[in-house]
């Protein structure tokens, strides 16, 4: 940034004396900025918090989001399959200190925390965390905070292997366009506190950080700990078929952004299916998009050909499954920093390889002059085009002798001078995923640390402001950001096309509006560029389904003027430009079969269908059987794995993980978990050797042996669901 060349961090290896010198520079009104997700300073926020717990006089306020927190289960069950979770992945993890106390209510008077994003439904019901939640787009944040006062930054940072500098590396997103925003604005200062963990991947570019930008650093053994991990979560059918219909939309030599979680990862082996199993991808594709293909996503050709160009990621969330796409020859696609040269590889001008019509076409279209001017040769040298021995002096190039010699572009001999060594070299500064944030399995940040320099310097950690935004370099982004697909999930789509993805009907916060409409935005603004807003047509709460295509809401996350592309595992519907008519007949074609007739009769009776209008025929293979017929042949199942990308479970965790996920959402009405524990009781009684994966899974419960009665009705609904939910033939990973 900004910093002066004579400034030096104070360096501490003591929490407590950090807090002490901090406190005497900012005085007891701390106002804290912290990362979302993965980049929290926990160590330091929590000896902080306890401080501000123990003297009243200290007025402390935490903006931050996505507050992780080791899981804890809600159930006798859940809690048992969480404890050898908590023993293997989290036992060196340190919870933040005010989680506890908000979950409880008991905050410190003096303590306020805010957040603008919540981890997914864990907060819901928790009056504090509800009232004091901040509802922002994720580019509005920085701003939000310097209106709040923030005057103090914390985060992990990684170490350079070289020293003199510290990666932002995981969290770049919100404190790049802070630290900018304070330092225009002069007072009062924003002082920025590291705390050095060696564990966090070094990540180069715009995340590095020199030293003297940081006003404090906390180094030691202490700071030295395993990173939060978030494993992955089974990935269902109703998933996959909704990935399948996504990776359709994917156009070669485009541009990509896309979530975490079970969603995620499954377009992102869809697409990696579509690359190298693509006899696989094609059938199963065509078998799940019918005959409506024609009516309903007439301007969305089917993309079924494996990637030659690649795809390029802009996305403010890095998912585990980009790393896999770029294993697999997809996330390919590289972008430059300057307009004109990324237009030149576009159009093809120009290729990747440095030669003389690289310099002919970069001086045709008049991005540098002849002669060089010493702007010129610095472009020309960034991007290695220009040999880096050699530098500007009066129209000459000085040798590396220290003789000079003028290079003129038009003779061959100069060009072949000015590229020297150069010649048939790759083009330098190439960028295949830029990326506001990253969190993921422990298995993700190993594979972070241990990435080649070549492969780690594709990688640009940069601000939100970037990722998410068009105003600032927005030439440039249109280059770079071709054919660009914007996927973000959704809770409820209404039937006029207005999206619901952060609250519910009483205004209960499930998570936050993030960067979603950030992307919507930008899929309007940019040529070419389309929004994805994927969700499965249902979900089951108390054994109830219900339909997550509805006909109003109190309120929406993304406007039905933004309405775009919508794709559920029935299908993808383009609503973009569509008539109100049009719109809700296409989100009808999507819908689950037994819902359709109940949205109809409320559209027509609004007047929005004509009253002789009928559900078309094709529409009843909306059905959650017809998606698993589709994926019943044997080759199929194979290839749809419970995990595609890996998972931190062991592999009897994996299957557990499964069936309890579908034990949470079972009906349950007394005679249905009478009829669960008739069966169960059977099962957990079969000894035979089909069925050895549940008994490993019942002991990894400790339900082979239930000591008590309830223990006893426990251990047989877990068997029942390990049974009726789990299919042997389903592999566990792709990997």
């Amino acid at each position: 940034m900004g910093a002066p060349l004579s400034k030096v961090p104070q360096r501490f290896t003591s929490v407590d004396k950090c807090i002490d010198t901090l406190l005497q520079k900012v005085g007891k009104k701390i106002v804290l900025g912290l990362p979302l997700g993965l980049g929290k300073a926990n160590h330091f926020v929590n000896a902080l918090y306890a401080r501000a717990a123990t003297d009243p006089s200290i007025s402390l306020t935490i903006f931050t989001a996505l507050t992780l927190e080791r899981p804890r289960g809600s159930s006798d069950i859940m809690r048992r399959f969480v404890q050898p979770l908590l023993d293997r992945l989290y036992s060196h993890y340190q919870d933040l200190g005010y989680v506890q106390a908000r979950s409880k209510g008991q905050l410190p008077k003096n303590i306020e925390v805010i957040e603008f994003f919540m981890e997914p439904g864990a907060l819901l019901g928790n009056r504090y965390a509800q009232q004091h939640y901040i509802s922002a787009n994720y580019t509005q944040v920085p701003a939000d905070l310097l209106r709040g006062g923030v005057n103090v930054i914390a985060q992990m940072v990684s170490p350079s292997p070289e020293g003199g500098k510290y990666s932002l590396s995981c969290n770049p997103d919100l404190t790049l366009p802070l630290l900018k925003m304070a330092e225009e604005r002069k007072e009062p200062p924003l002082l920025l506190l590291g705390e050095v963990n060696p564990q966090l991947p070094y990540m180069v570019g715009s995340s590095e950080l020199a030293e003297a930008e940081f006003d404090f650093l906390l180094e030691g053994e202490a700071f030295d700990t395993p990173l939060f991990a978030a494993p992955a979560m089974p990935v269902s059918f109703t998933e996959y078929a909704i990935a399948f219909h996504v990776a359709s939309l994917i156009a070669d030599g485009g541009t990509l952004q896309v979530g975490i979680g079970a969603l995620g990862d499954a377009v992102c082996h869809a697409l990696r299916l579509r690359q190298t199993e693509n006899a696989l991808y094609t059938r199963l594709l065509e078998s799940l998009s019918g005959v409506r293909l024609a009516a309903y996503r007439e301007n969305l050709p089917l993309q079924k050909v494996p990637f030659q160009q690649g795809l390029y990621g802009a996305s403010e969330m890095v998912p585990h499954g980009f790393l896999h796409l770029r294993r697999a020859g997809i996330l390919i696609r590289e972008v430059f920093g300057d307009r004109a040269l990324q237009e030149l590889l576009d159009s093809d001008a120009i290729t990747h390889t440095v030669n003389e019509e690289t310099l002919l076409a970069l001086k045709k279209c008049g991005r540098i002059h002849c002669p060089l001017t010493p702007e010129d040769t610095k472009f020309l040298q960034r991007f290695g085009i220009v040999d880096e021995s050699y530098s500007w002096r009066g129209h000459k190039l000085l040798t590396p002798d220290g003789e000079e010699e003028e290079c003129d572009l038009h003779s061959e001999h100069g060009r072949r001078r000015l590229i020297g060594g150069c010649l048939n070299q790759k083009l330098k500064g190439g960028i295949w995923l830029h990326g506001g944030f990253y969190l993921g399995p422990e298995v993700m940040y190993r594979e972070l640390r241990d990435l080649a320099p070549a492969e780690r310097a594709g990688i640009d950690m940069t601000s939100i402001e970037f990722t998410n935004d068009l105003h600032d370099q927005l030439a440039l982004k249109q280059a770079q950001r071709k054919h660009a697909r914007f996927v973000n999930s959704a809770m409820m789509v209404t039937l006029g096309g207005a999206v619901v993805s952060d609250g519910l009907v009483d205004n209960q916060v499930v998570s936050g509006v993030g960067g979603q409409y950030n992307f919507v935005a930008q899929a309007f603004a940019l040529s070419g560029a389309r929004s994805i807003i994927a969700l499965p047509s249902t979900r089951v709460r108390d054994g109830t389904c219900e339909s997550n295509i509805v006909w109003e809401y109190p309120h929406t996350t993304i406007p039905r003027h933004l309405r775009d592309i919508v794709v559920t595992e029935y299908g993808a519907v383009d609503l973009r430009g569509k008539t109100d008519r049009d719109v809700m007949v296409s989100m009808l074609s999507i819908c689950d079969a037994q819902f359709q007739a109940v949205l109809l009769e409320q559209a027509k009776h609004a007047g929005k269908i004509e009253k002789d209008f009928n559900i078309p025929a094709e529409f009843n293979q909306n059905t959650p059987e017809h998606i698993a017929e589709t994926f019943s042949d044997e080759k199929s199942l194979a290839m749809l794995p419970y995990y595609p990308l890996g998972t931190d479970f062991t592999d009897d965790e994996g299957l557990l993980a499964v069936a309890l996920q579908q034990l949470r959402a079972a009906d349950r009405s007394w005679w249905r978990m009478l009829v669960a524990v008739i069966k169960g009781r059977k099962v957990w009684r079969d000894k035979s050797d089909k069925l050895t994966y549940l008994q490993r899974c019942l002991e990894r419960m400790g339900c082979d042996h239930p000591a008590t009665y309830e223990h006893r009705l426990e251990a047989y609904m877990i068997a029942a669901a390990l049974y009726q939910y789990i299919d042997p033939r389903r592999p566990l990973s792709w990997e």
